[in-house]
């Protein structure tokens, strides 16, 4: 069931660079991609569209891998920078949608629970982001003294994705701020303009592929996931 017309925005535009120049959506983990196992959970999930950002290099690819999905795709290009990317996938958005939910296709361990439930979050309090709990003792250098302190590691969190959030809102944080080219999350543009955003944590694994290492790390992972299903 579909819930208040909820639209996911995949991000799947990176160059892969720190990958070795392999597109991230492309990587295969135990015979599918990272992007079949993402569109299969949003497929499965309480999302009424998709909208898949991607490249000219693996626009191509991705549409043949999206044959399957029975919910509604759109295609678009990606910007110079994240938050255009993602920008340029929520104006693909229907009229009628009212929650966006973004996430990246570098993570692929998402699941269509956490999606559901990161939506309803939304629904209720305007904006909710999945996050993880900072296990390593984290340091903070002042840019202008060079002070170094600690932070406390309990009121510390790691953000993910799926990040789900009122499109009005997005719209209206947009509108306000003019440029927001330099924001890394979205959440972190609704924040900026005083949204007070749920966040959840992540019960399973939800790990973000970034480097060549990671993928056998993933498919250790992805072998256990699949064994107790």
């Amino acid at each position: 069931m579909c819930v208040k017309k909820a639209c996911a925005v995949i991000a799947a535009a990176g160059s892969g660079n720190r990958m070795g120049g392999i597109s991230k959506p492309n990587i295969e983990i135990l015979g599918k991609t990272l992007f079949e196992y993402v569109l299969e959970a949003f497929d499965s999930s309480s999302v009424c569209e998709i909208v898949v950002v991607c490249s000219e290099d693996n626009e191509a690819s991705l549409r043949a891998l999206a044959g399957k999905a029975c919910k509604p795709i759109t295609f678009t290009r990606g910007g110079s920078t994240r938050a255009e990317s993602i920008a340029n996938g929520i104006a693909c958005a229907s009229k009628e949608c009212e929650i966006i939910c973004t996430h990246d296709c570098a993570r692929p361990f998402v699941t269509a629970s956490l999606i559901d439930e990161t939506v309803k979050e939304a629904s209720i309090h305007g904006a909710a982001c999945v996050c993880s709990a900072v296990t390593d003792t984290v340091k903070h250098k002042d840019p202008l003294t060079g002070f170094v302190s600690t932070p406390e590691r309990a009121n510390l969190f790691a953000v993910q994705t799926p990040q789900c959030f009122k499109k009005s809102l997005y719209l209206h944080a947009k509108n306000a701020l003019g440029d927001i080219s330099t924001f890394t999350d979205e959440t972190s543009v609704l924040e900026e303009i005083g949204v007070e955003v749920s966040y959840i944590r992540a019960d399973g694994v939800n790990m973000k592929l970034t480097s060549p290492d990671d993928i056998p790390i993933a498919e250790l992972l992805m072998k256990r996931k699949e064994a107790f299903r």
